[in-house]
């Protein structure tokens, strides 16, 4: 497809294709007056058999001599016409437009008095209303006056005793007595239980329930030990040397610490000997009464926060004793 621009300058007329449209986006400069300008802002779209201007120029003056022709042609026409052909012919029934213009605004109705003939009907409407309003209340004042019997409606109303029917039966909930026994038979044994196996953390944290735990353990047969927390227990500062004064004796000494809150009973020592290989040699269980001094009273246990120092003389017979290994039980 090919295009026709004009300088706005000079009015000068170029042939132009899409190829030429694309290389600038559209701007173009006149060859007579340099003049650059945007094409597309003055395109005529021509067919693509014109390619020069003077082509294009020739085309359009043959479609003017044409357009000329056409119109002297119906020129001519009109001419020849008769006058009296053109003018429509009016039967006997047809009137003027104004004279019917005017027949049919006759029929209109003025809007003053559209509105004045809307209000009396509304007040003519609201009449009526309020005289229905007015009988259907008559209505039911005489309904109320004359059909409802006003002392039937203010009646109290008897409900019967059904109770009195001898058919009639009460149906009560049973409850089962011994499923409430049992229910609470278990209670109690549980709590029981549970002071039976908690009397000693009980007697620590409420010593002035250790006399009737005490007095309960006699016919039971049990006792009221002090709790044994070995994770609240802490052996520390451990040595073992050869004994200066006797032969094949190692004395060994260590800190027993208590970290519980509450007394705690004394636990067992184990102490087991090893030779150069790590190998046990020899492995004594200590209980309390003899790694403690005569004057402590073992039933009061280890108070809270207290520090007790261990020492033990220990026969190896001739063992070769390399190293030892120390553990707290109960």
């Amino acid at each position: 497809m090919n295009y026709i621009t004009s300088c706005p300058a000079c009015e000068t007329q170029f042939l132009l294709t899409k190829d030429d449209l694309k290389a600038h986006r559209g701007k173009v400069q006149c060859g007579q007056c340099n003049q650059v300008f945007n094409a597309k802002n003055r395109l005529i779209e021509v067919s693509d058999d014109i390619h020069s201007v003077d082509e294009y120029t020739a085309a359009e003056h043959t479609d003017d001599i044409e357009e000329n022709n056409i119109s002297t042609e119906m020129a001519d026409f009109e001419t020849e016409t008769p006058t009296e052909q053109l003018e429509p012919s009016h039967t006997a029934d047809e009137r003027p437009i104004s004279a019917a213009l005017n027949e049919v605004l006759e029929t209109v109705p003025n809007l003053a008095d559209l509105s004045t003939q809307n209000e009396a009907d509304n007040q003519e409407l609201h009449g009526s209303y309020t005289a229905n309003q007015a009988i259907t209340q008559q209505n039911t004042d005489f309904i109320a006056e004359e059909d409802i019997d006003i002392d039937a409606v203010r009646a109290p109303i008897f409900i019967d005793d059904i109770t009195a029917d001898p058919n009639f039966q009460l149906t009560k909930p049973k409850r089962n007595i011994w499923m409430i026994l049992a229910a609470v038979l278990l209670l109690i044994a549980a709590i029981l239980q549970s002071i039976y196996f908690l009397r000693s953390t009980i007697a620590v944290n409420y010593p002035q329930l250790k006399p009737h735990l005490e007095e309960a353990c006699r016919h039971l047969n049990c006792n009221v030990n002090l709790p044994q927390h070995l994770d609240l227990l802490t052996i520390d500062d451990s040595d073992m040397q050869e004994s200066d004064d006797y032969q094949n004796v190692i004395n060994f000494s260590s800190l027993l610490i208590n970290n519980a809150p509450h007394a705690q009973a004394f636990p067992n020592i184990e102490l087991t000997l090893t030779d150069t290989d790590d190998q046990p040699v020899l492995r004594k269980l200590v209980p309390p009464k003899d790694y403690l001094n005569s004057g402590v009273n073992i039933a009061d246990g280890m108070l809270a926060n207290e520090e007790v120092r261990i020492n033990l003389a220990i026969n190896v017979q001739n063992l070769s004793v390399a190293g030892y290994r120390v553990l707290i039980t109960y």
